[in-house]
């Protein structure tokens, strides 16, 4: 089952990298990651700190639209196609299926994550002539953030459209990013507001976990622990979402 995951996984990593979509938003995020310098270049020396902020939001941004163009269109692509159908006879499993598409695209991910993440770390290296270790965890934790939003939006895409797929991935990525905002809320609200509030703050993945742009705006070192606890919620959150969609796509009549 490990030869058959990886094989589905390299193969998609292949179709991937092959799509215009993908070059496009790579050198879009490049030149975009590069117009950093010239944010910083105006903001009163202050400009390390604007290129961190602007460069790693510029990351998170394109990476998501990457899971979202890409990743919400993966097995419906194959079941339109009707390739599904060839896999499915030979004995590979919808588990396997399942399984290698994910793995594929997070492939896919961290090479276009390495990619901003090195023309970042360099334009940073140049300004402080130092290498930036915070701002790596930074981009580290971005691509796991975007690994999860993957395994979400192929939950979606188990058992709806590729638009519905990625304005439901979308939508989660905004309230996974206001879970701060929300728990601050479901404190002052009533208490039949507060359950609902909570309910949303427990159920749906806590996005700012992954968010390291203070950390690299103030030079604040994380502590170990903190991001043991971020990989474990991490692997927690995906594998029970990995779950959830195997178990869909299972259902799937094909």
């Amino acid at each position: 089952m490990i030869k058959t995951i990886k094989t589905i996984a390299l193969n998609t990593f292949r179709e991937t990298i092959r799509d215009r979509i993908f070059y496009s938003l790579i050198a879009f995020a490049v030149l975009t990651v590069a117009a950093s310098l010239l944010a910083g270049s105006v903001s009163l020396g202050q400009d390390v700190r604007v290129i961190g902020d602007f460069s790693l939001t510029a990351i998170l941004v394109f990476e998501l639209i990457i899971t979202l163009f890409i990743g919400t269109q993966l097995v419906w692509r194959e079941i339109e196609r009707k390739t599904v159908y060839l896999v499915l006879s030979k004995p590979v499993s919808r588990e396997a299926f399942y399984l290698g598409k994910f793995f594929g695209l997070c492939l896919t991910l961290l090479v276009s994550g390495v990619i901003m993440g090195v023309i970042f770390l360099s334009i940073m290296a140049f300004k402080t002539h130092a290498f930036n270790f915070i701002a790596a965890l930074a981009i580290l934790l971005v691509i796991l953030e975007a690994w999860l939003l993957t395994a979400v939006g192929l939950l979606f895409s188990s058992f709806t459209t590729p638009l519905a797929s990625a304005i439901y991935t979308f939508c989660l990525a905004l309230i996974g990013h206001s879970s701060t905002t929300i728990w601050l809320m479901a404190k002052k609200a009533t208490p039949a507001v507060r359950y609902v509030l909570e309910s949303v703050y427990y159920v749906f993945p806590n996005l700012e976990k992954f968010n390291l742009r203070n950390e690299v705006a103030f030079s604040f070192q994380p502590e170990a622990g903190q991001m043991v606890m971020i990989l474990l919620y991490f692997v927690a959150y995906t594998v029970a979402v990995l779950l959830l969609g195997m178990a869909a796509f299972r259902r799937h009549e094909f």
